[in-house]
């Protein structure tokens, strides 16, 4: 599940390195653990934990069921937003165009501090499939209400029903917290080295449904 990709040069400092154009410079790891020194291990989708809250509320005639679930650490990249960003139609390239260039703290190479780094420049680096992908790595955190069903129990006279329940039943509603731009549980492959990446792939679906039973 490990993600390999390219990554940003860096100073002694950490801070990103770009050239005389604003464009950021790819960094070369001679020690890569793989026997490429432009890839380096960016991330892994898989979370660090798991938890689940389910809770049931029952008020006469009437019942709740809530389901929460979160996944908590993994990393996961949006080549869809690497895509979109080269072919400057994001919100994002919009907003940097809007703002007169990208704001991001760097340097450049004689360690002078790069301002308003040139959008063009700057998305045609790190966007696409050739791009730095490190930018477009996200944290997999995330929280949803996985499950929510309201129920009402129907009073029944009939001496050959005993009972008839009719619920109103959601399923993956909303997210209470997510920080990547896609769901993370969500995967273009099921290919080892797929996982965790989205291109353009089909954004997640809620369900909403009507459950009748009866019993005899």
């Amino acid at each position: 599940g490990d993600i390999y990709g390219r990554f940003f040069k860096r100073d002694a400092n950490g801070v990103i390195v770009v050239d005389n154009t604003g464009a950021p410079i790819k960094g070369s790891d001679p020690n890569s653990d793989i026997g490429n020194a432009n890839l380096k291990k960016l991330g892994n989708p898989n979370p660090r934990f798991t938890v689940g809250w389910n809770n049931s509320f029952n008020v006469k005639n009437f019942s709740l069921n809530l389901l929460f679930t979160g996944h908590f650490g993994g990393q996961v990249m949006s080549m869809t937003s690497a895509e979109l960003d080269l072919s400057g139609v994001s919100k994002a390239t919009a907003d940097a165009r809007d703002a007169g260039g990208v704001n991001i703290n760097a340097v450049h190479e004689d360690g002078s501090k790069a301002t308003s780094i040139d959008p063009q420049a700057f998305y045609k680096a790190v966007g696409g499939r050739a791009g730095i992908s490190e930018y477009y790595m996200y944290d997999a955190t995330n929280i949803r209400l996985r499950e929510l069903s309201i129920g009402y129990s129907v009073p029944v006279k009939a001496s050959w029903v005993k009972s008839c329940n009719i619920s109103l039943i959601g399923r993956n509603l909303f997210f209470v917290t997510k920080k990547a731009p896609f769901d993370p549980e969500t995967s273009m492959s099921t290919s080892n080295g797929m996982l965790g990446i989205d291109t353009y792939g089909n954004p997640a679906t809620r369900s909403l449904g009507v459950s009748v039973k009866f019993g005899f």
